[in-house]
């Protein structure tokens, strides 16, 4: 998992520095309300906050879970993208691109510099506080790298350019990721059908 992780950041970070993101840096992404620059800010955090995650105190008041429970438990009612939690988001993914297209891409690349060399020595089940909760370091990375492969296809649809491709182990991980939230949300014969026998699709199927 920690190369998946390692090697997928490297490929966000070729997007990263496109020239085409400085040139649309301040124009619309392909998400609804999120501008360019914000979307790059939210994708780079996908870096960022593994590193200032391990900078804090190991937790010890709460049981760690997996990536899917931890997706689960935000996973509710579409919200609005003026609620609370979509608005947070945007606001965040700006704030952390507003010192532009060079600056960031600067950042995220130190931070994943650092975590090459950190992360290989650390266990896999260290666990690691991720907002309100608490997961093994491998499962913390298998969220991260989620996050990671769904918003480099966002950035690459918003410029206009072919999704990169990730590494084999990165796209193993967040299918089967993704795939056991859809099941854990639909169950399994609507997925299973959705995979394997589309003419008896009744209703879309997402993870999210």
């Amino acid at each position: 998992m920690i190369f998946a992780f390692l090697d997928t950041a490297e490929v966000a970070s070729v997007l990263l520095r496109s020239p085409l993101l400085a040139e649309r840096w301040e124009r619309p992404s392909a998400l609804d309300r999120f501008r360019i620059s914000g979307l790059a800010g939210h994708l780079a955090r996908a870096v960022l906050n593994v590193e200032r995650w391990l900078a804090e105190p190991l937790p010890a008041d709460r049981l760690p879970v997996d990536a899917v429970t931890y997706f689960l438990a935000g996973v509710g009612p579409a919200p609005r993208l003026d609620d609370a939690v979509p608005l947070r988001i945007r606001e965040v993914g700006e704030r952390e691109a507003a010192g532009g297209p060079d600056a960031l891409v600067e950042a995220f690349d130190a931070a994943r510099a650092r975590l090459a060399v950190r992360l290989p020595t650390m266990p896999l089940d260290r666990p690691v506080g991720v907002f309100t909760h608490v997961l093994p370091l491998d499962q913390c990375l298998l969220t991260r790298l989620v996050e990671l492969v769904v918003h480099l296809d966002d950035l690459a649809v918003s410029l206009e350019v072919p999704t990169p491709s990730v590494p084999a182990e990165a796209t193993e991980a967040v299918t089967d990721c993704l795939t056991r939230i859809a099941v854990a949300r639909h169950g399994f014969l609507p997925v299973m059908r959705t995979l394997a026998r589309r003419e008896r699709v009744t209703d879309p199927i997402a993870a999210f």
